[in-house]
């Protein structure tokens, strides 16, 4: 069956720009997801193929070998080292990096690698490249060393709870010549732009195999928002409960309510912790933040008016001594 044109997959047209393409895949992952269509085969290709339009023209590179070949044009390897070396030097190295299992580990940074140019030259020539002393007299070169296999990255789109919780997803890649599909663990706490490495599931060679590494793209949530380890949430209450003080129930990641105390007397933008109710990644835990948005009464009639302004006279506020300008 004949693969229909990116751009009418993305329902796009082919001047679109980085933004209305980034926003049409977000509203077709958020379409098709598996999450949302359980046991739909046909939503589940048409995810892949959503997937598959996007990783092709998020890409300016494959989008211009699109735009001039088609389908042809994108057929290359997509972790090819000397494009991933070029978007090192660009971005200048990794953030933070951490292990997620014995063949897994996660790089946090934007889409790049090794930081400098000695690092290019590394990853192009595998270090073939380094001056030496001169020997003394004509000595046979040294045979080659195996081969090692291309690395391959690939793209993946999670929800923000299979970023934080882990997930494990089904991916085809080509590979040496054939699309294969497998499994991959994608490890708890990862955030957008992430890089995964899996160890050996790259290209194989006559040597050893590549390695594979696994971009993650983060859809937001309705109301979760994160900083790191740490979740915030707002929590809107009453100008009532705020000056009175209340209970209120607020949700967590673990999907359940906890009831916070709020006290008497809080400032709208007051921020509230529940502690080591954030992102769990191996020993490290984050806090979950509650952000206070107080709400106010409409519709007040005359004497309700009169009656704020005597409570208002009875207790006034200072706000020029809260006031920094």
């Amino acid at each position: 069956m004949a693969k229909r044109d990116y751009y009418e997959v993305l329902g796009i047209s082919k001047k679109a720009s980085a933004d209305e393409i980034k926003k049409a895949h977000r509203k077709l992952v958020r379409q098709y997801h598996p999450d949302v269509n359980k046991n739909n085969k046909q939503a589940e290709e048409k995810f892949k193929e959503v997937q598959e339009a996007y990783d092709a023209l998020s890409d300016p590179t494959k989008r211009a070998n699109y735009d001039q070949f088609g389908h042809a044009g994108v057929g290359a390897d997509p972790g090819d080292p000397f494009r991933r070396a070029q978007a090192a030097g660009r971005t200048g190295g990794a953030r933070t990096q951490w292990r997620a299992g014995p063949n897994v580990s996660v790089e946090d940074f934007d889409m790049s690698g090794a930081g400098g140019f000695g690092d290019i030259f590394e990853q192009l020539f595998g270090g073939a490249g380094r001056a030496g002393g001169r020997g003394r007299g004509r000595q046979a070169a040294p045979p080659p060393p195996p081969q090692r296999g291309a690395d391959m990255e690939h793209e993946v789109t999670l929800t923000f709870m299979q970023a934080v919780r882990g997930v494990t997803l089904p991916l085809q890649i080509d590979r040496d010549g054939q699309r294969e599909t497998i499994e991959i663990k994608i490890p708890a706490g990862v955030n957008d732009g992430s890089r995964i490495r899996i160890k050996g599931r790259g290209q194989g060679a006559l040597g050893s195999a590549g390695d594979l590494y696994i971009i993650t793209r983060v859809l937001p949530h309705d109301y979760f928002r994160r900083d790191g380890l740490d979740i915030f949430v707002d929590l809107p209450i009453s100008v009532y409960d705020a000056l009175l003080g209340a209970k209120a129930d607020v949700p967590t990641l673990d999907g359940a309510m906890v009831q916070m105390t709020i006290p008497p007397g809080t400032n709208s933008g007051a921020k509230l912790r529940l502690k080591g109710r954030g992102i769990e990644r191996g020993d490290e835990k984050g806090d979950q933040f509650v952000t206070i948005k107080i709400l106010l009464p409409k519709d007040l009639d005359a004497e309700d008016q009169e009656t704020i302004r005597k409570l208002a006279s009875k207790h006034p506020v200072d706000v020029k001594a809260a006031t920094k300008w």
